[in-house]
Parts: C-alpha cells; sequence; structure tokens
C-alpha cells in the first residue's frame, strides 16, 4: 500500500483534479522515498537531468505504478520509466536541446498556431501538462527549465483566431500543448466558445494525456462544455496498457458520452512497449472500452533521453506486421514516423526494396530509412 493509499486513497480529496496536481512530485528525494529507493548511482542522473528538465508525477500515476509493481525493481517498470529521467548523458543521442521535431518556422502562423498540413491546425494552448513525460515530442516547450516558447496568451490567441477566419482552406482546429486540460474550466470554456463562433461547421478536436495521469480532471462542466461547444473528436494519450485502468475507463465514457469520436495516439519506445505482447494488450483494450487506436508513433529524435527510448524502425515493421494478423483491424493503428516536413505512414513491407522507396539505406555505417512525404519531399530518418 502506497502512502496515498495510506492516507486519503479514496477520498474525495483523491478524486479531485487539482488536489493531483498540488500533491504531484517534482524532486528526486520524495520520489525515491515514495517508491521505495534505489541505488546513489540512478539518484546521482536524476539529479543531474532535473537541472534541465522537469519531473511532475501525480499521486494517481505513482500509485498506478507501486500498485502493479512485481518482483522486478520499481526502476525497470514501463510507467516509472516513462517519467523519471532516469538516464545518464550518453543516453542523449540525437537530442542536443535546441533542435526542434515538428515546428517549422514557415508553419507557425502565430507564436501558437502552427499550420502544417492543408485543411488543420493546431493550436499550442499551454506549456504545462498534468506530468511530464520525458520522451515529450514537445520537449523544449513542456520539459526543458525556463523554457523560451510562448504560452498562449490573449494577443496570440486573439491573433489565431482570426488567422482560422481568414483561410478558409481550414477545417480543423486541434487543441494541443502542452495539455489544453491544464487551463481552467473558465478559460477552455472562453476559447471553445471563440472558436465554435468562427462556424458550426468547423471541426474542433482536442488532444490531451490527462486520462493517463490525472483522469479526474474529467469532471461533469468538462462534460457539459464538451457537448456545448461541440466539440468532434478527442484523442487520448496513452502508452502502456497498464495506463488503462477503471479511472482511465470512466473518464472516456464520460467523454463518450458527449464526443462523437475517441481514438489514441501512443508512442512507441524502446524498453517500455516495443513488443508484440504489450502492443496487442494496448490495442485490444482500448478497442474493448471503443476507443480506437488511431497513430502508433515512432518515438522522435529530439527528445532527451533519444538513444534510451528510440526503437527500431524494423523491428517496429516486423511487430506491426505480425499483430495485422493477430489482431482486428479496427484496433490496429496506422504505424507513423512523425517528421520535421511531416508524418508518413510506413509501409508494413515483408522485404526490402532495394531501389524503390521507402528503404533503408547505409551511410558511413549508420542506417537511414528514406521515404516521401505527403508533399512528395524526400526525407530521411537515422534508424535506431
Amino acid at each position: 500500500m502506497s502512502i496515498f493509499q495510506k492516507n486519503i486513497h479514496g477520498s474525495s480529496q483523491w478524486t479531485d483534479w487539482r488536489w493531483q496536481q498540488k500533491n504531484a512530485v517534482r524532486d528526486e528525494p520524495a520520489l525515491r522515498e515514495i517508491c521505495g529507493g534505489w541505488d546513489e548511482e540512478m539518484s546521482a542522473h536524476i539529479e543531474h537531468n532535473l537541472k534541465e528538465r522537469k519531473m511532475q508525477i501525480t499521486p494517481y500515476y505513482i500509485d498506478l505504478i507501486m500498485s502493479s509493481l512485481n518482483s522486478n525493481q520499481v526502476t525497470e517498470h514501463p510507467l516509472w520509466r516513462q517519467v523519471v529521467p532516469y538516464w545518464n548523458d550518453n543516453a542523449l543521442g540525437d537530442y542536443d536541446g535546441t533542435s526542434e521535431n515538428w515546428e517549422l518556422h514557415h508553419e507557425m502562423k502565430t507564436p501558437i498556431c502552427q499550420h502544417k498540413y492543408d485543411n488543420r491546425v493546431i493550436l499550442r494552448m499551454t506549456n504545462t501538462c498534468n506530468a511530464y513525460c520525458q520522451f515529450c515530442f514537445e520537449a523544449l516547450r513542456t520539459l526543458q527549465v525556463g523554457t523560451e516558447k510562448p504560452n498562449a496568451n490573449s494577443d496570440s490567441f486573439l491573433d489565431s483566431l482570426e488567422y482560422i477566419r481568414n483561410t478558409p482552406a481550414i477545417e480543423e482546429v486541434i487543441l494541443s500543448g502542452g495539455d489544453p486540460l491544464m487551463l481552467s474550466d473558465r478559460k477552455l470554456e472562453e476559447n471553445l466558445a471563440a472558436l465554435r463562433s468562427i462556424s458550426d461547421d468547423l471541426l474542433i478536436r482536442i488532444h490531451s494525456r490527462a486520462l493517463s495521469f490525472n483522469p479526474f480532471r474529467v469532471t461533469d462542466e468538462l462534460v457539459a462544455m464538451l457537448k456545448k461547444y461541440k466539440v468532434n473528436a478527442f484523442g487520448v494519450h496513452v502508452c502502456h496498457p497498464l495506463e488503462l485502468s477503471a479511472d482511465f475507463a470512466n473518464a472516456v465514457a464520460r467523454i463518450q458520452s458527449v464526443v462523437p469520436i475517441v481514438f489514441s495516439n501512443m508512442p512507441l519506445l524502446r524498453g517500455i512497449n516495443d513488443n508484440e505482447e504489450t502492443l496487442h494488450k494496448l490495442f485490444i483494450d482500448l478497442y474493448r472500452i471503443g476507443v480506437k487506436p488511431y497513430y502508433l508513433y515512432h518515438f522522435m529524435p529530439f527528445s532527451p533521453g533519444a538513444s534510451e527510448y528510440k526503437a527500431s524502425i524494423s523491428h517496429a515493421i516486423e511487430l506491426m506486421n505480425s499483430l495485422k494478423r493477430r489482431v482486428s483491424n479496427i484496433a490496429m493503428p496506422e504505424y507513423v514516423l512523425p517528421h520535421a516536413q511531416g508524418k508518413f505512414t510506413v509501409p508494413l513491407l515483408d522485404f526490402e526494396q532495394p531501389d524503390e522507396l521507402p528503404r533503408f539505406e547505409w551511410r558511413d555505417g549508420q542506417r537511414y530509412y528514406s521515404f516521401k512525404n505527403w508533399n512528395g519531399q524526400l526525407c530521411s530518418w537515422h534508424d535506431a
């Protein structure tokens, strides 16, 4: 039984999402005490990494970890390894602390509005999250201590509204971040009302990892808001079947009562979910609760812990080929490379075509995966 279970688990405090955020663990000594300890070398790695990046873990998520811990060390737990910066300096790989995974300068129409694909824009509503995935695709925005990335403010949001209103090609707006559910109900409603006022036909989509880290954020007020402003789709970010708790499923059901489409985006992470058994269970368990597994994202290279989390594309193709034969099609996501030039759906090839794209190539002893993106541009990915 964890320290949280002994004190307030099951109480009204426990299910108050604000209490969860207020009592999140943010330093190594407190986390080590709650988790039962680890060696001094691990402590030194975590402390060193926290000079550059944030850690924040809700009591709910710590309880998920501790209640599912088997005979292995907590430091081997797939949930613990997502939210704790446990690696040494050699694990940074391609990450240099300045490179972007996803945002190109010309795509940023305002400090928070990104227009990459023709018919939709992403609004980065906040730089904060319920807890911090240490592999975050938006590491410079969310993980970096003292980030220089602009946060959403009144001016940038109003400028974004103006851009959306005056760009007829835009059919959909995606609220992302950070996590848009970190906004207060008042602020989120204000933003949703402004977007819905543009057009009844505008598609509004929300992406959030709150259901994994703090499912109590899905309150009656939030559900009513999603219904009132006719939110069309809700994307839940999830990594591992152990995150699909009863509280997660309950939060999903509440959203499903008012939002027509609920789907999941999942990163592929080495040592966490890059095996057939784990992915099989993740896809099928999501299907069981009515969530469509949508994208399995290959880990982005410009993130902390790059060489720790980065899986092999060829191994991923093998996994997905095998799962394709064993898992219902409706439960199979697309396997995609989220490249700065635009994401690419990786074909599940049984063999390599040496003279055609996509293909694996060797350069200076390093393996690369080359492909053409949605815009016909030649792209290359340094494979693990």
